[in-house]
């Protein structure tokens, strides 16, 4: 059995709203920074194609796939606000598969192949914002970007005698700058319901854009849990080796601590 490897702009909105008269930020007895650390895990599919040395791929990936080729992952994200009116969070993802292709025919000696094959997938977001309160929630107008880390190398064998046929490895890595608009509002005491949305572009992306969106349910007064749903769309070319077209989604579940 054969095993493969494959790894709205906001800003119109942004406009209108900033034109809205924000209300006065509460004056409670809250510290005046703010912290908090989600550990969040993410059922993820990816979807779309890539080209590496003139090889297109297309990537159909879901979590099964994922977990069944895991070497190990992490996901966390950090936030920080200070006087609930300026912040910034730091959220990274990073995943390493490895595995096996067999039976692979080489379309150049019409040989057997076999391969094995590893991905190093690392994505960061780092963003700041202003946070403005309104009647309906709070709005948070965001800037940042958005980096990704991509190491992929394998190597292919002759099934015959086990030679090396041919091997690889790319390290590609590249950033994008996004801007976006975060909408919180409190359902009651123990529910808050969070919509985010972003776009941007870099040297090489073409566009990228994401959006979360989902609810968190108040545990106790240090902690909540998250449930959402995130998509994240890129479509990048550095015209040379490496070309990404695709968009990673599913859902979310993660354990917030506030402190």
């Amino acid at each position: 059995m054969t095993k493969r490897i494959v790894a709205l702009c906001p800003l119109g909105l942004a406009s209108i709203l900033l034109t809205m008269p924000a209300a006065a930020s509460p004056q409670t007895a809250t510290p005046h920074w703010q912290h908090s650390l989600e550990l969040y895990f993410m059922g993820l599919n990816i979807r779309g194609d890539s080209t590496i040395r003139n090889r297109t791929l297309d990537l159909d990936v879901d979590p099964k796939f994922i977990m069944d080729n895991l070497d190990i992952g992490a996901m966390a994200r950090w936030e920080s606000i200070y006087h609930q009116q300026w912040g910034f969070y730091l959220d990274y993802s990073f995943m390493e598969l490895s595995g096996e292709t067999d039976n692979l025919l080489s379309s150049t000696e019409n040989l057997v192949l076999k391969s094995d094959i590893d991905i190093r997938q690392g994505v960061l977001e780092a963003k700041g914002f202003k946070r403005y309160h309104y009647p309906f929630g709070t709005l948070d107008y965001m800037i940042g970007l958005r980096w990704w880390d991509n190491d992929i190398s394998a190597e292919f064998f002759r099934r015959d005698n086990q030679r090396i046929f041919d091997k690889f490895s790319l390290d590609e890595n590249w950033v994008d700058y996004v801007v976006g608009v975060r909408w919180i509002n409190a359902i009651n005491k123990h529910w808050l319901f969070h919509v985010s949305v972003d776009a941007g572009l870099g040297s090489d992306t073409d566009f990228t854009s994401a959006i979360q969106t989902g609810v968190r349910y108040r545990i106790n007064h240090w902690s909540d849990i998250n449930i959402a749903y995130k998509s994240t769309w890129v479509d990048y070319d550095n015209q040379d080796n490496f070309a990404y077209n695709t968009a990673s989604q599913g859902f979310l579940l993660g354990w917030t601590a506030h402190f």
